[in-house]
């Protein structure tokens, strides 16, 4: 099971994969939530990542009310799901001459 709060959070949000990893792009994430959608769980939610600000809630505590949020709102993505973007070789910066 890889729904542990000491590892990035995959969301699919808008098409496309986002991780999470801290209570600060947890926060950044929860202000694009859509208005019409911000339930009693997005409120949850929202508080206790506000709350970690003041030390009333532990940063671990804050990203597992986070990954339910992800799972009661179907946008959580399990880490074995999560795509992975292979990059071309690069050319390299500068022409091999003799030395």
């Amino acid at each position: 099971m890889d729904r542990q709060p000491n590892r990035p959070v995959h969301v699919m949000f808008d098409g496309r994969v986002e991780e999470i990893a801290t209570v600060e792009r947890a926060l950044h994430f929860l202000r694009r939530w859509p208005e019409d959608r911000r339930g009693h769980v997005y409120l949850c939610t929202w508080n206790a990542c506000n709350a970690v600000s003041i030390g009333h809630v532990s940063e671990i505590d804050a990203m597992r009310t986070f990954i339910g949020f992800a799972e009661v709102t179907g946008i959580y993505v399990r880490a074995e799901d999560v795509p992975v973007v292979v990059s071309k070789p690069r050319a390299p910066l500068y022409k091999a001459g003799r030395r």
